[in-house]
């Protein structure tokens, strides 16, 4: 009896010895959904610190990040939506020019889709100079994962029309502008006759019928839901800020590049874009809780976009800590160093 005892302390002994190194390589990505890919909200906010990210977890840790594509745009005429009062044409990249910025993100096997997303285009902002001088420099580095993610589909006819195989995404500005109650399963169907990829409202995270005829659709790949949406549900002046903020885009624009502050969610000028998230703090936001989150990805979703354009680099810390690490040694090992 005695030796028996002694064996099975030994045997834990040793369970706690080979346990005494962190998780590596993919042991480090959060093993509730391993096989996550990741669409990130950092494209022209914070590419020097993710481009840093990438080198450290190779080095480190030897795994590769999961992200298979950022997004992100400048305030020119053909993007709209949320607001770039934070988007300023020094600080968040250290000077390189967006060109460098694709080829450098390409490179990482990391596509870049630009935010093109403002409903209130017409024919004549198709010749917008700055918007065209994006779209061309991103259509012809060639790279399969680059995409632009659109509201407008007079917007997507030019584009497709002028580089017929650069990847479209239909934008939650689309979804909200077009069917701001209520989307259903033969709506987003119907986007896929035109766009490659859909971004799914983040309302319809917790639409369990409509997540159900999605997985068994045969286009779930093709769904990208968003999962840390910072407004309420079913926030009833969603599209209205869309529009207001898209409106001051157009109405702002300079011939060029426009950075001109647009931050009406906490302005108390425009009662008809402050969030409900800030009058009435008690309700929830869209961003799942993790049982919400496990309930999608056991649905068979794998791709999933991080919003993070209007947040600082601690807050994507926290993101990336909080949804796409392993939780118990390397999540906050990561997000405190």
């Amino acid at each position: 009896m005695q030796g028996k005892n002694r064996g099975f302390g030994k045997g834990k002994i040793l369970d706690k010895l080979k346990a005494n190194k962190v998780p590596h390589g993919k042991e480090i990505l959060n093993p509730d959904w391993p096989n996550t890919i990741w669409d990130i909200g950092v494209l022209f906010k914070h590419d020097i610190e993710v481009f840093d990210l990438l080198k450290r977890f190779q080095e480190i840790y030897d795994c590769n990040f999961p992200i298979k594509s950022v997004f992100g745009g400048y305030s020119v005429m053909w993007s709209g939506g949320r607001g770039f009062h934070n988007v300023h044409p020094t600080h968040h990249y250290g000077g390189w020019t967006p060109e460098m910025l694709i080829k450098e993100y390409n490179y990482n096997g990391i596509g870049c889709t630009f935010t093109f997303s403002n409903p209130l285009l017409k024919e004549k902002h198709l010749s917008d100079p700055s918007s065209n001088y994006l779209l061309d420099i991103l259509a012809k580095q060639g790279y399969n994962n680059n995409a632009v993610a659109i509201t407008c589909d007079i917007l997507s006819d030019y584009i497709r029309d002028k580089y017929p195989t650069l990847k479209q995404k239909a934008s939650v500005v689309k979804l909200t502008t077009e069917m701001p109650k209520k989307r259903t399963f033969e709506y987003y169907e119907g986007l896929l006759e035109k766009y490659d990829m859909i971004y799914l409202h983040p309302d319809d995270n917790l639409n369990l019928g409509l997540l159900k005829k999605i997985s068994e659709s045969g286009n779930i790949d093709k769904y990208e839901p968003l999962i840390n949406e910072r407004c309420t549900i079913n926030c009833n002046i969603r599209k209205d800020h869309y529009a207001e903020t898209s409106s001051a885009v157009i109405d702002g624009w300079h011939g060029m590049f426009n950075f001109t502050d647009v931050d009406f969610i906490h302005n108390p000028k425009h009662p008809r874009s402050i969030c409900p998230r800030i009058t009435i703090p008690e309700l929830r936001s869209c961003t799942l809780s993790k049982s919400e989150f496990k309930r999608i990805y056991d649905m068979g979703f794998r791709n999933f976009k991080l919003q993070g354009r209007d947040a600082d680099w601690k807050a994507m810390l926290y993101n990336f800590s909080n949804w796409i690490l392993e939780p118990d040694f390397i999540a906050e090992r990561f997000f405190c160093e």
